[in-house]
Protein backbone atom coordinates (compact mmCIF):
# COMPACT_ATOMS: atom_id res chain seq x y z
CA UNK A 1 0.00 0.00 0.00
CA UNK A 2 2.74 2.32 0.88
CA UNK A 3 4.52 1.58 -2.77
CA UNK A 4 0.65 2.75 -4.50
CA UNK A 5 1.17 6.03 -2.13
CA UNK A 6 4.28 6.93 -3.44
CA UNK A 7 3.44 6.18 -6.75
CA UNK A 8 0.03 7.80 -6.47
CA UNK A 9 1.99 11.14 -5.59
CA UNK A 10 5.19 11.10 -7.14
CA UNK A 11 4.44 14.04 -9.45
CA UNK A 12 4.25 17.37 -8.02
CA UNK A 13 1.34 19.38 -8.23
CA UNK A 14 -0.79 16.36 -8.91
CA UNK A 15 -4.10 16.18 -6.10
CA UNK A 16 -5.57 13.43 -7.98
CA UNK A 17 -4.86 9.75 -6.27
CA UNK A 18 -4.68 8.24 -9.23
CA UNK A 19 -2.16 9.05 -12.10
CA UNK A 20 -0.29 6.84 -14.91
CA UNK A 21 2.03 5.87 -13.08
CA UNK A 22 -0.22 3.88 -10.78
CA UNK A 23 -2.58 2.63 -14.25
CA UNK A 24 0.80 1.12 -15.16
CA UNK A 25 1.22 -0.60 -11.80
CA UNK A 26 -2.12 -2.08 -11.62
CA UNK A 27 -2.06 -3.21 -15.25
CA UNK A 28 1.72 -4.98 -14.64
CA UNK A 29 0.04 -6.41 -11.66
CA UNK A 30 -2.84 -8.00 -13.32
CA UNK A 31 -0.79 -9.31 -15.67
CA UNK A 32 1.32 -10.99 -13.53
CA UNK A 33 -1.48 -12.83 -11.71
CA UNK A 34 -3.33 -13.71 -15.31
CA UNK A 35 0.22 -15.56 -16.38
CA UNK A 36 0.52 -16.97 -12.94
CA UNK A 37 -3.14 -18.81 -13.39
CA UNK A 38 -2.63 -19.62 -17.08
CA UNK A 39 -1.20 -22.55 -18.67
CA UNK A 40 2.14 -20.01 -19.40
CA UNK A 41 3.16 -20.27 -15.53
CA UNK A 42 7.32 -21.42 -16.50
CA UNK A 43 7.47 -18.15 -18.24
CA UNK A 44 7.62 -16.53 -14.79
CA UNK A 45 10.39 -18.62 -13.92
CA UNK A 46 12.31 -16.74 -16.91
CA UNK A 47 10.90 -13.27 -15.39
CA UNK A 48 12.41 -13.17 -11.96
CA UNK A 49 15.30 -15.15 -13.37
CA UNK A 50 16.47 -12.43 -15.55
CA UNK A 51 15.68 -9.89 -12.47
CA UNK A 52 18.11 -11.90 -9.93
CA UNK A 53 20.72 -11.88 -12.67
CA UNK A 54 20.15 -8.06 -12.99
CA UNK A 55 20.39 -7.84 -8.87
CA UNK A 56 23.36 -9.62 -9.04
CA UNK A 57 25.07 -7.38 -11.57
CA UNK A 58 23.96 -4.11 -9.58
CA UNK A 59 25.46 -5.63 -6.69
CA UNK A 60 28.89 -5.85 -8.63
CA UNK A 61 28.42 -2.44 -9.73
CA UNK A 62 27.87 -1.00 -6.89
CA UNK A 63 31.13 -3.24 -5.15
CA UNK A 64 32.92 -2.04 -8.16
CA UNK A 65 32.12 1.61 -7.81
CA UNK A 66 33.00 1.81 -3.88
CA UNK A 67 36.46 -0.61 -4.60
CA UNK A 68 37.80 0.74 -7.74
CA UNK A 69 37.33 4.87 -9.45
CA UNK A 70 35.33 3.53 -12.51
CA UNK A 71 32.50 5.52 -13.65
CA UNK A 72 29.18 4.49 -13.08
CA UNK A 73 28.69 3.18 -16.64
CA UNK A 74 32.31 1.46 -17.02
CA UNK A 75 31.61 -0.65 -13.69
CA UNK A 76 27.92 -1.54 -15.37
CA UNK A 77 30.34 -3.00 -18.58
CA UNK A 78 32.87 -4.65 -16.00
CA UNK A 79 30.01 -5.84 -13.99
CA UNK A 80 28.65 -7.76 -17.06
CA UNK A 81 31.86 -8.53 -18.37
CA UNK A 82 32.51 -10.22 -14.68
CA UNK A 83 29.23 -12.03 -15.40
CA UNK A 84 29.61 -13.34 -18.74
CA UNK A 85 33.03 -14.80 -17.67
CA UNK A 86 31.80 -16.57 -14.96
CA UNK A 87 29.17 -17.98 -16.80
CA UNK A 88 31.74 -19.19 -19.77
CA UNK A 89 33.66 -20.64 -17.26
CA UNK A 90 30.53 -22.28 -15.99
CA UNK A 91 29.54 -23.20 -19.23
CA UNK A 92 33.07 -24.71 -19.78
CA UNK A 93 33.13 -26.82 -17.20
CA UNK A 94 29.70 -28.23 -17.67
CA UNK A 95 30.99 -29.45 -21.57
CA UNK A 96 34.28 -30.60 -19.97
CA UNK A 97 32.32 -33.00 -17.52
CA UNK A 98 29.68 -33.87 -20.66
CA UNK A 99 32.59 -34.89 -22.64
CA UNK A 100 34.63 -36.37 -20.47
CA UNK A 101 31.50 -38.65 -19.70
CA UNK A 102 31.03 -39.29 -23.48
CA UNK A 103 34.60 -40.48 -23.96
CA UNK A 104 33.88 -42.96 -21.20
CA UNK A 105 31.02 -44.32 -23.03
CA UNK A 106 32.78 -44.67 -26.70
CA UNK A 107 35.35 -46.47 -24.73
CA UNK A 108 33.25 -48.97 -23.02
CA UNK A 109 31.13 -49.40 -26.11
CA UNK A 110 27.76 -50.79 -26.31
CA UNK A 111 26.25 -54.34 -25.73
CA UNK A 112 26.00 -55.75 -29.21
CA UNK A 113 21.88 -57.02 -29.01
CA UNK A 114 21.63 -60.37 -29.48
CA UNK A 115 20.76 -62.03 -33.51
CA UNK A 116 16.91 -61.60 -34.23
CA UNK A 117 15.40 -64.74 -34.76
CA UNK A 118 13.03 -65.94 -37.61
CA UNK A 119 9.65 -66.64 -36.27
CA UNK A 120 8.42 -70.48 -37.75
CA UNK A 121 4.74 -69.88 -38.61
CA UNK A 122 3.97 -73.34 -40.21
CA UNK A 123 6.20 -76.50 -41.33
CA UNK A 124 6.07 -77.40 -45.33
CA UNK A 125 5.74 -81.40 -44.35
CA UNK A 126 6.48 -82.33 -47.89
CA UNK A 127 9.72 -80.97 -48.00
CA UNK A 128 10.54 -80.60 -44.13
CA UNK A 129 11.31 -77.05 -44.55
CA UNK A 130 9.92 -74.12 -42.73
CA UNK A 131 8.01 -71.41 -43.96
CA UNK A 132 8.95 -68.21 -42.90
CA UNK A 133 6.81 -65.06 -42.24
CA UNK A 134 8.37 -63.16 -45.21
CA UNK A 135 7.57 -66.20 -47.60
CA UNK A 136 4.08 -66.20 -45.76
CA UNK A 137 3.52 -62.37 -46.38
CA UNK A 138 3.77 -62.57 -50.27
CA UNK A 139 0.99 -64.70 -50.47
CA UNK A 140 -2.22 -62.38 -49.73
CA UNK A 141 -5.17 -61.93 -51.45
CA UNK A 142 -6.06 -59.19 -53.62
CA UNK A 143 -8.58 -57.42 -51.51
CA UNK A 144 -6.18 -57.42 -48.78
CA UNK A 145 -4.30 -54.80 -50.59
CA UNK A 146 -3.59 -51.57 -49.54
CA UNK A 147 -5.34 -48.52 -51.24
CA UNK A 148 -3.20 -46.28 -51.66
CA UNK A 149 -4.00 -42.88 -49.84
CA UNK A 150 -6.21 -44.19 -48.33
CA UNK A 151 -6.52 -46.01 -44.78
CA UNK A 152 -9.62 -47.97 -45.44
CA UNK A 153 -9.02 -51.99 -46.28
CA UNK A 154 -11.52 -54.18 -47.23
CA UNK A 155 -10.79 -56.65 -44.03
CA UNK A 156 -10.69 -54.05 -41.29
CA UNK A 157 -11.77 -55.10 -37.68
CA UNK A 158 -11.44 -53.06 -34.92
CA UNK A 159 -9.68 -54.09 -31.81
CA UNK A 160 -12.31 -52.01 -29.48
CA UNK A 161 -15.42 -51.01 -29.62
CA UNK A 162 -16.37 -47.14 -29.14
Amino acid sequence: MAILTIMATSHTGSTSAFTWSTLGFVLLTIGLIATFFSDRRYLLGYLFAGMSYWIVIEGIQSILINITALSKGYSYVAALLITWVTLAAFIGYRYKQYAKQNRATVKRGVEPLPPRRQVVHKVNTAAHKPVFMRNSAKVRKQQDKYIEHTPIYNNYKPRFRN
